[in-house]
């Protein structure tokens, strides 16, 4: 019963508008040539976000009259970084929440994503120590900024390799490192040499740049798939501070990520419990010493 009462927990559930386009978008691209393809799947991923944003906007007015500080200031960052995630409100309220539960609890050390895609989430993690923080983090944020790579034989479940709402090939969630660059550096403003964007698959980059890294307080994986995943966990999990986070961004949607945290959590003989980011993703915190 309490497996069950877990699994239910963890299940991705698409709105309405992500169940539609789970059905359509696989069909379209069966019909179209592939460059009408890419024109319309676009132009409806445009429109999508556009209505994303203006419905978040009528949160953001709700907050503005009865919410707190911290309620205000989380409402207006995800506003601001919504037109560079792909995904969404509730990535970006995720990454604000456990950055804030660390500056809140002084937990020692940097921040950290593998799997930067558009940069949303990784300014999020930035913004909320700026705003936040005592102390200015090092953040290091890696990525392809080429897309994915090809999934392995440990991505596949019964010929699928996850719940998508569009079918993810090679390159497919796609930023490029100019595009993070300009994000940082002139929409946001941070200084270069606060922020280390790193080009390169994680198995060429994470070991060589690990040292370099120090204590980590925050660790966000959103590689998709099982090797991207496993490869920044066991290089930097042990970076991580005790009573740091790890967050899984991928968990109920690719099911190479979640066997990789499934591995690595039995492997450890990690108990602390997964807490749901409310869209598929998950985050725990390291145990502290003598837990």
């Amino acid at each position: 019963m309490i497996d069950e009462i877990v699994k239910q927990k963890f299940e991705y559930h698409p709105s309405l508008v992500g169940r539609l386009a789970r059905t359509l978008i696989p069909l379209l691209k069966i019909m179209l040539p592939a460059k009408a393809y890419r024109v319309t799947y676009d132009g409806l991923y445009k429109s999508h976000k556009k209505a994303l944003i203006w419905s978040y906007a009528m949160s953001v007015l709700a907050v503005r009259h009865f919410g707190n500080h911290e309620q205000k200031l989380k409402t207006s960052l995800t506003m601001k970084l919504l037109p560079y995630t792909m995904g969404g409100r509730k990535a970006l309220e995720n990454a604000f929440e456990v950055t804030a539960m660390v500056e809140q609890k002084k937990i020692n050390g940097a921040l950290v994503e593998c799997g930067i895609a558009e940069g949303g989430t990784a300014a999020m993690m930035a913004l909320t120590n700026k705003a936040l923080g005592e102390i200015t983090r090092p953040k290091w944020f890696f990525d392809s900024y080429e897309g994915l790579p090809e999934p392995t034989p440990e991505d596949y479940e019964g010929g699928k390799t996850g719940h998508f709402i569009r079918p993810l090939p090679k390159g497919a969630c796609l930023g490029t490192i100019e595009q993070v660059s300009k994000l940082m550096f002139e929409t946001l403003g941070f200084p270069k040499e606060e922020i280390h964007l790193v080009k390169g698959w994680f198995q060429d980059t994470v070991p060589k740049d690990r040292e370099k890294i120090g204590p980590i307080a925050v660790l966000r994986l959103d590689g998709d798939w099982y090797e991207s995943t496993k490869i920044p966990l066991e290089n930097l999990f042990d970076q991580v501070t005790p009573g740091g986070y790890i967050i899984i961004d991928d968990y109920a949607t690719c099911f190479g990520s979640k066997k990789a945290i499934e591995e690595f959590r039995s492997e450890r003989n990690l108990t602390t419990p997964l807490n749901p980011d409310g869209r598929g993703g998950v985050w725990f915190e390291k145990p502290k010493e003598g837990h």
